[in-house]
């Protein structure tokens, strides 16, 4: 059954890591650059343009037509460009990464603001001919830094200085940096894909915040990062932790209403490290700040096998909480991804929480992960991925738990081999089934215990067992390819249906322990059961 004491132990490096992450960067500038063009020359004149303002910054001296004022980090790059409307700096080779600490503020162009969304940006970074190279990067010594206010798109060639990972925006070993108030891989108005390669790379590096930090402040924090070709938001490389990312649309419009369009085989948000581990991460509420600051809407992956969020090669202990997956910003109406949720398959994939960890305001913490066209939440256990859990949210349902919004096959699937692994406290609704438990090999096991599947998350009598599902083709699916039922399995305090317990066909149940599954409390007709199955679909 479920090792809790190494989900726990995990969990103490997420706390660890959220109190680290705190540390990233809200520091006022102690120097200024003002850059004042669009060229991208490098040019010995009275020109300041932003490749010049970037050796500036790693010289901590002036440079060229870039005049440094002030002295120490960070130094803050404002923009002042002649000219009304937006300004399209044109980056026709590999900009120098930033070795020093810099915020980078496009809000400072005349005219800009993020004190509304949508955001009025007028500073536009772009690879107009899709070159070879990425767009900014921070590199070793630039820990600390600010990228805020910028529209980055173009960076989509997948060869060049960052073979495969050309990004708008790389962190490379650079920790306690912020990324805010940005469009990337949609053109100004953030309604038009104009892709990057991927959007925001985080390589070897620790507690960075994409997007906010769960604070108010005197604009949105908020990142719109969509359309990318291989990926929204990943991470990789060794040791990473405390990362945040929260409070984005991502994969939306700017509006948060609408898919954005080709963002072909990518994922929203990847999470992996090799050889790792990439631990300690948040995706939306960190359990301290602002819930609603915090929430990410992570919609629009569509391609067959594609994932709002992916956890893969070496992602331990990291959290998923609060957030729309599948929705559009109201959580009421469907924006499909392929899966929402998707885990595995590796033996270093573990220690996961999608939701809530038990010592939180439980609906603060839930996602509601609902309308994707495959499976909300999909464990792979193909190659040992063990001892996640799913604890507290609405699957299938909208974001008041009044409606009905379905994941097109299953609420939850459990394949090949996952093992140890806790679905607890969830209303899962509107699937095909609530839970698939399917494979052959050795090593499958999960408690699934206090679930609902109510069509109404507000009906009376709302306790830790909560309701009942409603599910087109039942409760849980249990598919074995042998005759029996692979490895202990406690199905445990779920409301299945009228008839107060599960109904079994086909495969021997000599190895699901299905106890204390309580007599209904509410209307009989909203319920579905427990089918077992042998064979491929039952055949």
């Amino acid at each position: 059954m479920l090792r809790l004491p190494r989900l726990t132990s995990v969990l103490g490096t997420v706390v660890f890591a959220l109190g680290a992450s705190s540390m990233a960067s809200s520091a006022i500038a102690a120097s200024s650059i003002v850059v004042g063009a669009t060229e991208d020359a490098d040019s010995n004149d009275a020109i300041c343009t932003f490749r010049e303002a970037i050796v500036a910054t790693n010289a901590q001296a002036s440079y060229h037509g870039c005049v440094f004022s002030g002295s120490g980090a960070p130094t803050t790059i404002s923009f002042n460009i002649a000219g009304a409307g937006l300004q399209e700096i044109d980056i026709t080779s590999q900009l120098p990464a930033f070795t020093k600490p810099v915020i980078v503020d496009g809000l400072s162009q005349p005219g800009a603001s993020c004190s509304v969304w949508p955001p009025t940006l007028l500073v536009e970074i772009r690879s107009p001919s899709n070159g070879a190279y990425s767009g900014l990067g921070l590199n070793p010594g630039s820990g600390g830094s600010t990228i805020r206010g910028l529209v980055m798109n173009g960076f989509n060639n997948n060869s060049g200085n960052n073979f495969n990972f050309n990004a708008a925006i790389n962190i490379f070993q650079s920790n306690g940096n912020r990324v805010e108030c940005n469009l990337i891989g949609t053109d100004a108005s953030g309604t038009s894909n104009m892709a990057n390669l991927r959007g925001v790379d985080i390589n070897s590096s620790s507690n960075n915040i994409i997007g906010s930090d769960g604070t108010a402040k005197s604009y949105f924090a908020r990142n719109l990062i969509s359309g990318n070709q291989y990926g929204q938001v990943n991470t990789r490389g060794t040791a990473l932790s405390g990362n945040r990312i929260s409070g984005n649309f991502i994969g939306t419009d700017v509006t948060g209403t609408l898919a954005m369009s080709g963002q072909g085989a990518a994922d929203g948000v990847n999470i992996s490290a090799s050889p790792g581990p990439a631990s300690g991460n948040f995706i939306g509420w960190d359990g301290i700040g602002d819930p609603l600051l915090m929430r990410n809407i992570i919609s629009g992956f569509t391609f067959n096998g594609a994932g709002a969020i992916t956890m893969v090669v070496g992602a331990q202990g990291n959290r998923v909480a609060g957030n729309y997956i599948g929705t559009d910003v109201t959580g009421s109406v469907a924006i499909a991804n392929f899966f929402g949720v998707s885990l595995g398959s590796n033996s270093s994939v573990f220690g996961n929480i999608i939701g809530n960890d038990g010592s939180q305001n439980a609906a603060s913490a839930r996602n509601v992960i609902s309308g994707n066209s495959f499976t909300g939440v999909d464990i792979n256990g193909s190659n040992g991925t063990h001892d996640n859990a799913v604890i507290g949210n609405f699957i299938g349902m909208n974001a008041t738990g009044t409606a009905i919004l379905g994941n097109g096959s299953y609420g939850v699937s459990m394949d090949l081999g996952s093992a140890s692994t806790l679905v607890a406290r969830n209303w899962i609704a509107g699937s095909g089934r609530s839970i698939r438990f399917f494979g052959s090999g050795s090593g499958t096991t999960a408690s699934f215990i206090n679930n609902s599947s109510a069509a109404n998350a507000n009906l009376p009598a709302l306790d830790s067992r909560d309701n009942c599902l409603l599910n087109s083709g039942g409760g849980v699916y249990i598919l074995a390819q042998g005759s029996s039922v692979p490895n202990p399995n406690l199905f445990a305090h779920n409301w299945w249906g009228a008839a107060g317990g599960p109904n079994t066909a086909g495969a021997t149940t000599a190895d699901a322990s299905i106890a204390a599954n309580p007599a209904l409390i509410a209307p009989a007709t909203i319920c579905s059961d427990v089918i077992f199955a042998n064979g491929f679909e039952g055949q």
